[in-house]
């Protein structure tokens, strides 16, 4: 039941991007600013951008070091395939890899608004907001089931604690 559940939730949020071309278009373009690719950028530039933004690259770096390999152990172990069009969802961008479990743009995006958050509050809403359009844009396009952005957004909590942990111990 579970899994028809994620399936059919999936299949809707697809369907409505394939039917919009603007929404397509919209998704796509935000999903890219939480490509793992762009982070370490988003990590150089921040602190000359931004109030305690050495304190953000700084936590940032801890966190996604545990965030990653966990990352990668938990695709390559669930080895989970991603949407098609057997379940009736038709991936309307390439993606990255082979698996879907878990969203690492979701796990990454919720890492990013909780850093954010911590140290500059007043920019959560906005952080929020491009949070669950990464969220939306996954599963919109066809890349991921519902359960792998939620997994992927459990990530990203578990490794905010940890990177804050680590970060109080180390330095």
């Amino acid at each position: 039941m579970i899994k028809r559940l994620d399936i059919q939730v999936s299949k809707f949020l697809n369907e409505g991007a394939v039917r919009s071309r603007f929404a397509s278009s919209f998704l796509e373009i935000i999903t890219h600013t939480s490509s793992g690719k762009i982070y370490p950028i988003y990590a150089l530039v921040i602190p000359f951008i931004i109030d305690k933004g050495v304190d953000i690259s700084k936590l940032g770096i801890i966190a996604f070091a545990f965030q990653v390999p966990f990352y990668l152990l938990s695709k390559n172990l669930v080895k989970r395939t991603r949407p098609s069009l057997e379940d009736g969802i038709r991936p309307l961008i390439k993606a990255p890899d082979r698996y879907s479990f878990p969203s690492g743009h979701c796990a990454s995006s919720m890492l990013f608004t909780l850093i954010i958050n911590q140290y500059t509050p007043e920019m959560t809403f906005y952080f929020i907001v491009w949070m669950t359009i990464i969220f939306i844009s996954r599963v919109s396009l066809g890349l991921h089931y519902l359960s792998d952005a939620i997994f992927g957004i459990s990530l990203g909590l578990l490794s905010f604690y940890v990177g804050s942990i680590l970060l109080t111990i180390f330095f």
